[in-house]
């Protein structure tokens, strides 16, 4: 038997390792693997794992991790392995997705199957219990939501298939169950120029460029002032879901250009002028500069202005920590703007293309894709409409064109 061959079976003998317990006062656990030196000789590894109290499938998992790390290959895995540690080092390190689109299932996975099956034996799960979670999840989520949960559940288990851990995905026909109906929520004039009435110089702003231009909460505070031109905004970025810096935009149509009033310039330029920003500081900032998240300014600042402005309710008194109490088929977010955007955008004689163009949705038709990356006239000419009608609230912001 040559050596190359010998090295290659040895490897593969010994590559699962295995977890013992250890210590006389405090029990610990301890793993212990074999690696072999480029002569051909074996030598034995331990590590202390972790106390006892540890799970031995978690004290399991670090060993797989250690292995890994120190032979430079795949541990062994079986139907034993858990679904946290195949996802985390078999599927996910595969997957050549954009970052949008890893960041969105990442999201989905850490949030919503994770805790659920994360610390399962992928050949112990079973069907009715996946279909099971997806009905819940579909009292509370969207369809968009309840649909990536299992199609990343099915992905990941015929992955665990193809490299052979189990014989059969137990997800390959999990059935979407009935979501919720999305929320409709749009403002009217009189309740846009109520919310405006209600908040500051720079949040005005914020408020009538998400809703005259249908920006999403990423793309806004994500806008630099070299993003700025005479008659148009140019989006390539959006911020990060976690963390404080940027990323690219949601979709590869999502970039491209959005229309710019001549009053909401004037807006920027007059905002521009309070602080005299760099070309490339961000036109909504944090103190120290960074983009405003969505969610705290949502929080902030966008809730307690609906409050006021009697377009919310107020938080129930003594109402426990983390129990929901916001109605989504009232709630004034950037979704709403949004859909307040496309409602309102419509009434002014434009067409579902360009209403679609504007949005810089993704639509089979190529023709409207070429639209997303230019701005036509008749959208240009909406979206000036739509802001005249919106400017009906006839709300006084510092620097804005009445």
């Amino acid at each position: 038997m040559s050596r190359v061959k010998y090295l290659g079976m040895s490897r593969d003998r010994h590559q699962e390792g295995w977890v013992e317990e250890s210590g006389k006062r405090a029990k610990k656990w301890k793993g212990h693997w074999f690696s072999y030196s480029a002569d051909g000789k074996r030598h034995h590894t331990s590590r202390i794992l972790g106390p006892k109290s540890m799970p031995k499938w978690e004290a399991k998992e670090k060993l797989r991790a250690l292995i890994e790390k120190s032979t430079q290959q795949a541990a062994k895995c079986d139907d034993q392995t858990t679904f946290q540690y195949f996802w985390e080092h078999r599927y996910l390190p595969a997957r050549t997705w954009e970052p949008s689109t890893r960041s969105a299932f990442v999201s989905v996975v850490t949030r919503h199957l994770l805790p659920k099956f994360g610390t399962r034996k992928l050949g112990g799960l079973d069907k009715l219990e996946m279909q099971q979670h997806l009905n819940e999840l579909a009292e509370s989520y969207s369809r968009s939501v309840v649909k990536k949960v299992r199609v990343q559940l099915g992905a990941v288990l015929e992955e665990a298939v193809e490299q052979e851990v189990i014989a059969k995905n137990a997800a390959q026909k999990l059935k979407m169950p009935p979501t919720r109906k999305p929320c409709e929520r749009f403002l009217s004039i009189e309740e846009y120029g109520a919310l405006l009435a209600e908040l500051e110089v720079r949040d005005q702003l914020i408020v009538r460029m998400a809703v005259t231009l249908g920006l999403r909460a990423g793309e806004m505070f994500a806008l630099r002032w070299n993003d700025v031109e005479p008659e148009r905004l140019r989006i390539d970025e959006s911020r990060e879901f976690r963390g404080m810096g940027t990323k690219d935009t949601k979709t590869e149509d999502s970039d491209g250009y959005v229309r710019l009033p001549p009053a909401i310039l004037a807006q920027l330029t007059a905002w521009r002028g309070l602080g005299k920003m760099s070309p490339v500081a961000f036109v909504f900032p944090t103190a120290n500069g960074t983009p405003l998240s969505a969610h705290n300014y949502e929080r902030d600042v966008i809730v307690p202005a609906a409050i006021r402005a009697g377009l919310m309710e107020q938080r129930p008194k003594n109402l426990p920590k983390g129990e929901k109490w916001r109605d989504k088929n009232t709630a004034v977010n950037f979704q709403a703007f949004r859909r307040t955007f496309s409602t309102w955008m419509q009434k002014t004689g434009a067409t579902v293309k360009d209403v679609q163009g504007a949005m810089r949705h993704s639509s089979p038709d190529q023709t409207v894709r070429t639209y997303m990356k230019e701005i036509p006239a008749s959208v240009a000419a909406a979206v000036d409409a739509l802001d005249r009608i919106l400017n009906l609230a006839d709300v006084k912001v510092e620097g804005g064109v009445q």
